[in-house]
């Protein structure tokens, strides 16, 4: 036993800001916001650093729900689904103003994503419910072919079983004739993982053991874990779960409604069963 030890449990939503915390006092990711270019690419995760690196966060577009692989109810505003922060400016990666920037990302360039797996190999990956992900389908061969440092922001409840690659290759948009929203193709996602636990040694150099997973009343999902280390160390990992768990879930507000039969995202996404208006009926 050990009395310079703690046990704490992170919901997934604190799970959340603290990995943008921890992700926000990266040396690379402070290096280049002085001197280069930081892409911060959708999600709830990376929405919170956005909050913490801006002040504002950004706009969500898919996401799973009890309904399942869904998207927002619309799409418009002027807040950005995919962020470039560059020389104190932000831009839109899905605006025109955008590309001569990406022409010229290279090795002090950053780009943050979330993911919504990952493996035990850390292998991970990113859905995607349209064609090529819409309107970010070069967002990617540029990330990798220019020699960008690739931040993959996923907590643990990303974590799957078996392998990633298998995964990869049983998913496909137009592989499932009947989903529970858009069926979803995953693309392959290659950089440092960093979950609550990578986080934690990060901020505090502390090594935290999971010790359950899983809960209710708001803990589904959530990661119960113990922590040793000097008085200094564990306090200031105390008061920042406590400064996570009371952040509610970051993303524009009005992105958070999510779509229903009819919108215009329909048109782009296959196998929603939402789509005929009878949602379970037999294949």
């Amino acid at each position: 036993m050990n009395n310079n030890q703690i046990q704490f449990t992170l919901t997934v939503n604190a799970g959340k800001w603290l990995i943008a915390r921890a992700i926000s006092e990266l040396e690379c990711i402070k290096t280049a916001k002085e001197k280069g270019k930081i892409i911060l690419f959708g999600g709830t995760t990376v929405s919170a650093l956005t909050e913490i690196l801006t002040g504002k966060p950004i706009r969500l577009s898919g996401r799973i729900t009890p309904r399942g692989t869904v998207t927002a109810y619309e799409k418009k505003g002027e807040v950005a689904h995919t962020l470039l922060i560059n020389d104190g400016k932000y831009y839109d990666i899905e605006n025109q103003e955008a590309e001569p920037l990406l022409a010229k990302l290279g090795s002090s360039d950053v780009i943050v994503t979330g993911a919504n797996g990952y493996d035990v190999f850390g292998d991970a990956f990113l859905m995607a419910g349209t064609f090529g992900l819409g309107e970010r389908i070069n967002l990617f061969t540029t990330m990798y072919t220019e020699g960008c440092k690739i931040i993959i922001a996923a907590g643990i409840e990303k974590l799957i079983p078996g392998s990633a690659r298998d995964a990869i290759g049983c998913a496909g948009r137009n592989s499932s004739k009947w989903s529970m929203g858009a069926s979803i193709g995953l693309v392959p996602l290659i950089g440092d993982i960093i979950s609550e636990i990578e986080a934690i040694r990060i901020l505090f150099g502390i090594d935290p053991v999971v010790i359950g997973r899983g809960g209710i009343n708001g803990a589904e999902g959530s990661t119960t874990m113990v922590a040793s280390g000097d008085n200094n160390s564990l306090e200031a990992l105390i008061k920042t779960i406590g400064w996570a768990s009371e952040q509610k879930l970051s993303g524009m507000p009005e992105s958070t409604k999510e779509c229903e039969r009819g919108v215009k995202a329909c048109s782009r996404h296959v196998g929603c069963c939402y789509k005929s208006g009878k949602y379970f009926k037999k294949i």
